[in-house]
């Protein structure tokens, strides 16, 4: 059973990625249609994707205000440390930090959320993956697309806000959840259409990975590793506790608590790709993440079956 959790979990990101590493080194592909499946994952596909799974979220689950802040502090002090280090320790610019704080904060919700979640606590433990999706949308990516749009000459704060709020990727999610509280449901066609192009996205990032990592530098330092520190271990505990605090019990802390465990987002390198920052490093560090995800996916839930009696 572990062992197909993980398999499950981990498999199509590995073979998705294989596939586009293969297709270009062996020039099936050319490398530089990188940069267009990049933009088609983070401007359409993964925005639709969310839109959706925001959509047809349980108002309840949706304001659940312990819950959702326990989610909330594991990703956004995360988020915070990795800016901080990528300033601080690393000496990156204010572009490659963001990134960073991105590839330690990020969670691949989409592939090996449903897995994990559904085989240790049911499929009513998927509301982490939206709750997590919404505070990211909502909190981390309109200000890490801010801080990425605030570099060019004579765009002010507000402005760059402004545009990073308007953006698909924050929009539609924030869109979803508000139809979802009122009430709000689709006509099945328009779903069901929309949907099409929403579950493409993981597949397409997978793919995009592999192509990317084919033309760019591989690295393993002390900087890869620090990411997949905060990404694997910290980001859980960090979790775990403020859960515990708050006295989430249950289900509700085992599916909150496994978002922590799970790798790196494939979209944070398509992101890197779009704005031209933390491009190999973001690549490594999902590589990594999700190798390390072997060991931290049977830990994260070997600690989630002390939760219940």
């Amino acid at each position: 059973m572990l062992v197909h959790t993980i398999l499950e979990a981990l498999g199509p990101i590995t073979l998705g990625i294989a596939v586009g590493w293969g297709c270009g080194k062996t020039g099936f592909v050319k490398q530089d249609y990188s940069q267009a499946f990049a933009d088609y994952v983070v401007k359409i596909a993964l925005p639709l994707a969310l839109f959706l799974a925001a959509l047809s979220s349980s108002p309840k689950n949706i304001l659940n205000i312990d819950y959702a802040l326990a989610l909330a502090v594991g990703l956004v002090v995360t988020y915070i440390l990795g800016y901080i280090a990528g300033r601080v320790m690393f000496k990156h610019n204010k572009a490659d930090a963001t990134m960073q704080a991105l590839a330690v904060s990020f969670p691949d919700m989409a592939y090996c959320g449903p897995p994990v979640l559904i085989a240790a606590v049911g499929s009513s433990g998927l509301i982490a993956m939206v709750i997590g999706n919404l505070i990211y949308t909502v909190l981390i990516l309109p200000l890490a697309l801010a801080l990425l749009g605030g570099g060019a000459a004579g765009t002010s704060p507000a402005k760059a806000l402004a545009k990073a709020v308007s953006q698909p990727l924050v929009i539609l999610p924030i869109l979803g959840a508000v139809l979802a509280v009122c009430g709000v449901r689709l006509p099945e066609i328009l779903s069901s259409s929309i949907n099409e192009l929403g579950k493409t996205a993981g597949g397409v990032a997978l793919f995009f990975l592999g192509l990317f990592i084919s033309k760019s530098k591989f690295s393993l330092n002390k900087e890869i590793i620090f990411n997949v520190v905060v990404k694997n271990i910290v980001q859980a505990l960090l979790i775990l506790g403020v859960g515990i605090a708050l006295g989430l019990r249950g289900e509700l802390l085992a599916s909150a608590f496994l978002i922590g465990v799970i790798p790196t987002a494939t979209a944070v390198p398509a992101l890197a790709v779009g704005n031209k920052a933390y491009m190999d490093e973001s690549a490594s560090t999902v590589v990594i993440s999700t190798f390390c995800a072997l060991i931290s996916i049977p830990a994260g839930l070997a600690v989630v079956s002390t939760f219940y009696p």
